[in-house]
């Protein structure tokens, strides 16, 4: 990793972002897409990623590494631009293939503190590379009454006042509710003229706190090297924050010679955020310290009122509905909740009859189908499991892994062999990485049966497999060979993802593990860095998203 003579600790900028002088912010924020990964949000390595695959797809050659190696974009700071606009010809295309990947998103924890620090004037200024409306939903789900600004337009970002006492968030590439997102590499070659005019003033006023952005394009990292030559500016320094492993891009590196700019290694932006709330001592927001109350204030507005409005029959009749279900619900808590909370305070037989409680409610729920699978697992009712299993929602993959759990070993082996068996003749639909993963488990299913060189033939063929550049892959393979020395450096990578340490003592890929000495004390060290996630998928997380 590239690190210059003025790196920083973590602990180091937090001091320096809490050391304000009458209230006043030291630091603007800048976020970029790594900042909404925990929040669903899909990252640009993410699609990158799917943009090669669908290349390689249409190009007819059979060899990835060959193909890979001969585009000139493959690895540059351009990539994620160049890509986009060859695989999405329009505008109007690349804006509804990134509305399709905020589908799903909404704000976590690091937005959740991000909002106090808001409120209590920590941050004045936000700014994004994000299309992702995150910044304002979390102002509104987890503040009283935190308005800010949000300019998206450059004819608006002119109109925002650095004095303004709101929060001000500047969208650096426009928001995806909008036509103006910019994505080619055209679009991205340079900021327009007011959004550069209002740079240039927040770095006058402010020093840069960086989360989660590559600074691969060049509309930003030319402004932000502009600006560094001027002594005026950024006085408080540049601090650019990267996780644990992450090599700075080829124009990160270069503005890390800059005068001014130091290098923060950070776990990740939830994490960071809640070290740095810790440090502020500012309570958690009343929406997620006491949300029932929250949510009983919330109802009071449609209970208590006007008296014109109590004479119309129709609001009357639908306030009195109101009031009978408050009576009758509160505080019940949805299915899902209930079980979650009793598995994280170890009450797991509990857990898994609430499970199933939910999963009848709905039996072609896959999330609630696995959580109940899990549950099942965690409570080692493994005939249970497997019979569960047969009959659920679940995918293929997901279903091999959960007979792995119950230790029905020749399920496994049965199913995965059909599987790939109709894959390899050009029957069924299952992403590269699903076939991947279960092969893997089929690998560790042959290993328990006894079959050392069926599995070992299954890891010859991931490793032939371009698959096998995943982390979670390499390290699964490395794991069912022995070679400790390749599971760790993988796992590393895995870790420094989205993989929870706790999740390593589970996985059956790990069994032979658990009892390991170096592995156990790599487990500790984990788990003393990392705030405990849960799992997504099979059998360990797919760490490329």
């Amino acid at each position: 990793m590239f690190f210059n003579s003025t790196s920083k600790t973590s602990t180091h900028l937090q001091r320096l972002i809490t050391m304000r002088n009458g209230g006043i912010p030291n630091f603007a924020l800048l976020l970029g897409a790594g900042a909404s990964k925990t929040s669903n949000v899909i990252t640009a390595g993410e699609m990158i990623d799917e943009w090669r695959q669908i290349m390689f797809a249409d190009s007819g050659v059979s060899d990835y590494e060959y193909w890979a190696g001969s585009q000139i974009w493959y690895g540059h700071d351009d990539e994620y631009s160049i890509l986009f606009e060859q695989v999405y010809d329009r505008p109007a295309q690349r804006r509804v293939y990134i509305e399709k990947c905020l589908t799903e998103a909404h704000p976590t924890w690091g937005y959740a503190y991000l909002t106090s620090l808001l409120a209590h004037h920590y941050f004045d200024v936000v700014l994004t590379t994000n299309f992702d409306d995150l910044i304002n939903e979390a102002c509104y789900l987890y503040s009283d009454n935190l308005r800010p600004i949000v300019a998206a337009h450059d004819s608006a970002i002119q109109g925002v006042r650095v004095a303004s006492g709101r929060p001000k968030i500047v969208k650096l590439h426009g928001d995806f509710l909008y036509d103006n997102i910019k994505n080619t590499l055209a679009e991205l070659e340079t900021l327009e003229e007011n959004t550069k005019r209002k740079l240039h003033q927040f770095a006058q006023e402010y020093g840069l706190v960086v989360i989660g952005y590559s600074g691969r394009d060049r509309s930003v990292m030319d402004t932000l090297d502009v600006l560094l030559r001027d002594d005026e500016n950024y006085k408080q320094g540049i601090y650019w924050c990267i996780r644990p492993g992450e090599e700075p891009s080829r124009r990160l590196s270069a503005l890390l010679r800059r005068d001014r700019v130091y290098l923060v290694e950070i776990s990740g932006f939830d994490e960071f955020l809640a070290d740095l709330h810790e440090q502020t001592g500012n309570p958690l927001p009343k929406a997620l310290a006491r949300p029932f109350e929250i949510a009983r204030e919330r109802a009071d507005l449609f209970v208590k009122l006007p008296a014109a409005l109590e004479l119309h029959p129709v609001i009357q009749r639908h306030k009195n509905a109101l009031l009978q279900s408050i009576r009758e619900d509160t505080p019940v808590l949805p299915l899902t909740m209930q079980a979650s909370i009793l598995a994280s305070m170890g009450q797991v037989d509990d857990a898994v009859l609430i499970w199933e409680k939910a999963f009848e409610q709905d039996p072609n729920d896959v999330k609630v189908a696995y959580r109940y699978a899990d549950a099942l697992a965690l409570a080692e009712k493994y005939a249970d499991l497997g019979e569960f299993v047969q009959r659920s929602p679940l995918g293929v993959d997901d279903k091999a892994y959960f007979y792995l759990r119950a230790y029905h070993d020749e399920e496994v082996v049965s199913l995965a062999t059909q599987v790939l068996e109709d894959l390899a003749n050009g029957q069924g639909d299952l992403p590269a990485v699903s076939a991947a993963i279960l092969r893997i488990n089929r690998a560790i299913a042959l290993k328990r049966l006894g079959r050392k060189h069926d599995m070992k033939a299954d890891l010859d063929a991931l490793e032939k497999n371009r698959d096998i550049r995943r982390p979670n892959i390499r390290a699964g393979v490395a794991a069912l060979r022995g070679n400790k020395p390749e599971m760790f450096d993988a796992l590393k990578e895995c870790l420094h993802r989205s993989i929870s340490p706790k999740q390593l003592t589970i996985f059956p890929v790990f069994e032979d593990y658990q009892e390991d000495p170096d592995f156990m004390d790599f487990v500790d060290a984990s788990l003393d860095r990392a705030i405990d996630r849960p799992a997504r998928t099979v059998y360990l997380e797919d760490t490329e998203e």
